[in-house]
């Protein structure tokens, strides 16, 4: 193998090279603030809780009838 191949002191000896670079100006975001939950959304979110138990609310009738009319006769 040729060692001047490898040689990079010609790098070293020459002058650095300038270049001129303007002022990065980094505009920063707000932090993203979350949003004030109003009434509307918190009545949204009540109705669905409500509609979710009503299934389950109504199966448990339909189970305890089930039963009751079963333990009767």
């Amino acid at each position: 193998m040729n060692d001047h191949a490898y040689d990079i002191s010609y790098l070293l000896e020459s002058e650095p090279a300038r270049v001129e670079v303007p002022d990065l100006r980094v505009a920063r975001a707000a932090p993203a603030k979350p949003p004030k939950p109003s009434v509307a959304d918190a009545q949204e979110a009540m109705a669905r809780e409500l509609l979710q138990a009503a299934e389950a609310h109504e199966e448990l009738i339909q189970q305890y009838l089930r039963f009751s009319s079963s333990t009767v006769q």
